[in-house]
């Protein structure tokens, strides 16, 4: 069992260093695309303040992702060790492939998969399910909806003024540029206490208050190592990909996901920064004109999202069946 502990911990990291690559471009994609911070810098930056987020509000969160659906007598290790690996596996996929899935709907799957193999479906908190796969829905949605209002009354208010004056169009993107690094700062507050949930969460079920920080802890290395290392992939497709963004496009749209995040995170749902933030980059489009959005990357992003929610379920049970067998055969 110890052994099995450590596979576990391991794994959670894993899980960490991938979700963290993915989960990145969520708030210093818009910074990089609009060109207020250089690559580097806001991976830093991001790292940082998902570290904190990770680690001081998170809690809620985790909860709900380790026992809100799976109740905790059924959250064995093994469980643990399946969700997380199938969740990883997946997400290296996409990430190879750069394109920004949501890592909320790849661990609540794999917690679905393990949960139905090992529970049985009529042993799970459903209606929690349905409330979390209700915010999958309604997460684009709200930040389309938020990122175009926010813009359009941006333009109206402030560039359509000074529409011909060059040097006032100048100064208003520098003051945007510092502002959308404060609205990214924040934004990665509020994704670390959902990707640290969907890192740990099922592990810190299983080990109890005990050695719960500690899992946390090594699950927020993780993340500060994923983003470091491998969140220039998806920074780079949200940040410049969908639509072209300047600070004042890209504040409109970072602010208005991150607040959408941060305010489901504080109630413990695991909402999707990726499909929000999308949708909020998608919104800042539509405000400047149809024109400006590349439909293109937007159906091969949609398209991987539908396919996340049963391969997920798909590779964890598989794996419960998988493991279940050979710690049988080898017991």
């Amino acid at each position: 069992m110890e052994l099995l502990l450590i596979i576990g911990i391991v794994t959670a990291v894993y899980m960490a260093f991938n979700i963290a690559a993915n989960d990145i471009g969520n708030s210093m994609g818009t910074v990089v695309g609009s060109g207020a911070l250089k690559m580097r810098n806001a991976l830093i930056l991001g790292a940082l303040f998902e570290f904190i987020g990770a680690l001081f509000l998170g809690s809620n969160v985790i909860k709900t992702v380790g026992s809100g659906i799976v109740p905790p007598e059924f959250m064995t290790t093994l469980g643990a060790f399946v969700i997380t690996l199938a969740a990883g596996i997946w997400i290296t996929i996409t990430l190879i492939k750069k394109i920004p899935i949501s890592g909320s709907d790849a661990i609540v799957s794999s917690v679905l998969g393990y949960g139905i193999a090992y529970a049985g479906l009529h042993n799970l908190n459903l209606v929690t399910a349905g409330y979390i796969a209700l915010s999958w829905l309604t997460s684009p949605l709200i930040g389309l909806v938020t990122g175009f209002l926010v813009y359009f009354t941006m333009k109206k208010l402030l560039l359509k003024p000074g529409k011909r004056n060059i040097s006032y169009k100048d100064r208003l993107e520098k003051v945007f540029s510092y502002l959308q690094v404060g609205s990214s700062s924040l934004a990665a507050l509020s994704v670390g206490a959902i990707d640290i949930a969907a890192a740990t969460g099922a592990l810190y079920v299983t080990v109890g208050s005990s050695m719960g920080f500690s899992i946390k802890f090594l699950g927020a290395m993780g993340l500060v190592f994923g983003i470091l290392i491998a969140g220039n992939r998806i920074t780079d497709t949200i940040g410049r990909r969908i639509t072209e963004l300047v600070p004042t496009r890209g504040f409109s749209a970072q602010i208005s996901a991150g607040t959408i995040t941060l305010l489901f995170a504080s109630y413990g749902m695991p909402i999707s920064p990726t499909q929000t933030l999308v949708g909020s980059v998608i919104g800042v489009g539509l405000a400047r004109g149809t024109s400006t959005v590349k439909l293109d990357v937007i159906k091969h992003i949609a398209s991987t999202w539908i396919f996340t929610i049963p391969a997920c379920i798909l590779i964890s049970a598989s794996l419960y069946f998988l493991m279940s067998y050979l710690i049988g055969v080898i017991g």
